[in-house]
């Protein structure tokens, strides 16, 4: 009797699903595939986002290998080709290394124009436009409005931020223009105290203060 229990179970189970099949089998098979392509097309985008990023990898070394060759000029045409800087990646890469090589080549209003745009563009991360930043008022230094060049630097001189040592120092140089030897001391000391700070920095500091209190 069981046995007969379970088949006639078994039966309707069937009967059921059938019925269910006949009914919905097209929506099933619908959804399965779309499954299906979108597990497909992820997986071809993040092969195409791959080749995409290798290439231009290959590209961004392309371009310093041609820097240091001797041609900034075929460097700077290279990396013209990557398109805006707020584009961020290798983008924003290319728009920093054009406008370095710009400043180097004899065009340094050409090289903070594009170290500005950096800045100003809030698509990028906080580390391009910091740095951007910073290479900017470091090509002004001698000859722009040191209350103009303070008032970039400030929101980067915080303890918490990543080119605090950069900042002072470079605070540290508009003070002395200004003749003011104290504020530029206690900068300076700032950053040979800070042991976060690379070394290479901390030992510019210490012989500038070395220098400024002899």
């Amino acid at each position: 009797m069981a046995d007969l229990f379970r088949e006639v179970d078994e039966d309707l189970r069937r009967e059921n699903l059938e019925k269910l099949w006949k009914k919905y089998g097209k929506v099933f098979i619908a959804f399965f595939a779309a499954i299906v392509m979108a597990v497909g097309g992820i997986q071809a985008w993040r092969a195409y986002d791959q080749d995409r990023r290798e290439g231009l990898s290959d590209r961004f070394a392309t371009a310093l290998a041609t820097a240091r060759g001797g041609d900034p000029a075929g460097a700077i045409a290279e990396l013209d080709g990557f398109g805006a800087p707020g584009d961020g990646g290798y983008a924003g890469l290319a728009a920093l290394e054009r406008a370095r090589l710009m400043a180097e080549g004899g065009d340094p209003d050409g090289a903070i124009a594009i170290w500005d745009s950096i800045a100003a563009n809030s698509a990028l991360g906080p580390g391009f436009r910091d740095i951007a930043a910073l290479m900017s008022v470091l090509h002004r230094i001698d000859t722009g409005d040191p209350a103009a060049l303070q008032a970039r630097l400030e929101p980067l001189a915080g303890e918490a931020m990543a080119f605090r040592g950069s900042a002072w120092e470079l605070m540290a140089v508009l003070a002395l223009r200004r003749g003011d030897k104290a504020a530029a001391v206690k900068l300076y000391t700032k950053i040979s105290d800070d042991r976060e700070i690379s070394s290479g920095l901390r030992a510019r500091a210490a012989q500038m203060l070395a220098a400024l209190k002899s």
